[in-house]
């Protein structure tokens, strides 16, 4: 935590009751009041820090962006004057890099508004929060807090760790913690909690769901069992809590069909919060616009959308869409990415956000951006399985669908070291520039995918020839906190 947060956080932003995307600034406090709808609007505020890593800023400038361009997937577009980005590119992780501190600051904010209502709605004796609601929303506060720590204890290693509304000046000196403890203390209680507490298990809304819940456990275990924890009793239950989703029948891979294919499903607005799409940044083009969508409007666009600014945003490394088979509809045009639309040609960019509607939207976009998607889950479920025993048959149905729908042919009869690898080369070839997940998944397992072979993370070679070292496993916690709190020094 850091002292300037301590006292200008977080219940600031508040949402209404009938939409809680809908931003009403209310007051500077560390209490929620004493009403229902106090109660409904601390949590409600509580999503609001989910935005700010996938909003742009400045010219084009997008703070996510630092984890893609990391893993020799993406790279900057030309033009794009995002210093943080071109840094972080070079492998070049310094503690005055102005996105990874926006990481910092932006969910140890969430983390602040869920502290301040899970100490706050069990006090509250308004007869309308009967238990069940108050537990609901005790539920969705605990989960967004292990989310944020679980993000923060990702990209920065050992780190404060603060489960209390802050008081005082003192609490912005908490010594940090170890990723063990953050995890034992916090996220895992924090998901347990969550999972008891009534939450449907599915919404349109964009709310915490208990599929929500089940799914980040299950990316949680998968994550402790490897580095740096390297747990490894934690496959059985990542792939325990895998098997709860896949088999409750909540979500569904999205599938091409006679109107659209799924890669226009994916990236259209209307099917957002639905099939696939377990748990999104939440946007409304009206009163919250989504700047996605514009990020990643092609440099040289102009002929294919009205839109007034084309940044590029990130693009994918030539070296990386060379990895993928030469029949896999991903890496071909309107896949995941595209470089020609309407006869207009255009560097390769990507295709994920772009959809048909933004093209006369003026800019403002509803498009949400994916944190949990069912693939994920299937693709948790075929490794932790493999892992903790061998793959069965639905480790390889949950495989064979992800490559059934790139239009790939299904794989049978791999040794444990060959499936491990095929689960980790649809990872890399299933999520760029989405969530840094391919950041995540490298620190996890240690490797780095070349195209053809996964070598040693520390010591590999990006295409643009910057070679990671130990210091790439983290970003240093910003210089700017360090002042602040002397605790966070080396």
């Amino acid at each position: 935590m850091t002292k300037y947060k301590i006292l200008l956080i977080v219940c600031c932003i508040f949402f209404s009751c009938e939409d809680f995307l809908d931003e009403v600034p209310r007051s500077q406090k560390t209490t929620v009041g004493t009403s229902l709808v106090d109660a409904q609007q601390s949590v409600n505020g509580i999503y609001a820090f989910l935005r700010a890593p996938y909003n742009k800023s400045g010219y084009a400038k997008m703070v996510f962006s630092i984890l893609e361009v990391s893993t020799g997937a993406m790279k900057p577009a030309i033009g794009t004057q995002d210093t943080d980005m071109e840094d972080a590119y070079k492998l070049i992780y310094s503690s005055s890099n102005s996105s990874a501190s926006s990481f910092w600051s932006t969910y140890y904010s969430g983390i602040e508004a869920a502290n301040i209502a899970i100490a706050s709605i069990p006090a509250i004796t308004d007869t309308e929060l009967t238990p069940a609601i108050s537990k609901a929303l005790l539920g969705e506060a605990h989960f967004l807090r292990a989310y944020y720590y679980f993000e923060l204890v990702q990209l920065f290693g050992d780190i404060p760790l603060n489960i209390v509304p802050s008081t005082s000046l003192e609490d912005g000196t908490l010594p940090k913690s170890s990723v063990q403890e953050v995890y034992e203390t916090v996220i895992l209680p924090d998901l347990l909690f969550a999972e008891s507490a009534g939450l449907p298990n599915t919404s349109i809304s964009g709310r915490v769901t208990n599929g929500a819940v089940k799914s980040l456990l299950a990316k949680v275990y998968l994550t402790m069992a490897g580095n740096p924890l390297n747990q490894t009793d934690k496959y059985a239950l990542a792939r325990d809590k895998a098997f709860e989703v896949i088999t409750a029948d909540w979500y569904n891979l999205f599938e091409s069909d006679g109107s659209l294919t799924w890669f226009d499903k994916l990236n259209n607005p209307a099917f957002d919060n639905t099939g696939e799409n377990i748990f999104m940044v939440q946007y409304e083009g009206g009163s919250i616009a989504s700047s996605i969508s514009t990020y990643f409007t092609p440099l040289g666009g102009e002929d294919i959308t009205n839109q007034s600014l084309h940044f590029g945003g990130m693009e994918p490394e030539v070296d990386y869409i060379n990895t993928y088979d030469a029949s896999d509809l991903r890496g071909q045009n309107q896949g995941f990415f595209f470089n020609e639309f309407d006869g207009v040609t255009f560097n390769n960019s990507v295709y994920k956000y772009f959809y048909q509607e933004f093209r006369n939207s003026n800019g403002l976009s509803s498009k949400n951006v994916p944190l949990l998607r069912y693939a994920d889950i299937l693709l948790i479920y075929a490794e932790a399985q493999n892992e903790g025993s061998s793959a069965d048959a639905l480790a390889y149905e949950a495989v064979n669908s992800i490559r059934r729908r790139a239009g790939l042919a299904e794989v049978s009869g791999l040794s444990k070291a060959e499936f491990r690898e095929e689960v980790w080369k649809q990872r890399f070839w299933e999520f760029p520039a989405e969530a840094g997940l391919i950041w995540f998944d490298q620190r996890r397992i240690g490797k780095f995918f070349n195209g053809s072979t996964f070598t040693d993370l520390v010591g590999s070679t990006l295409p643009n020839g910057s070679t990671f070292t130990v210091d790439n496993l983290y970003f240093p916690i910003p210089q700017n906190e360090v002042v602040l709190n002397p605790n966070l020094g080396d």
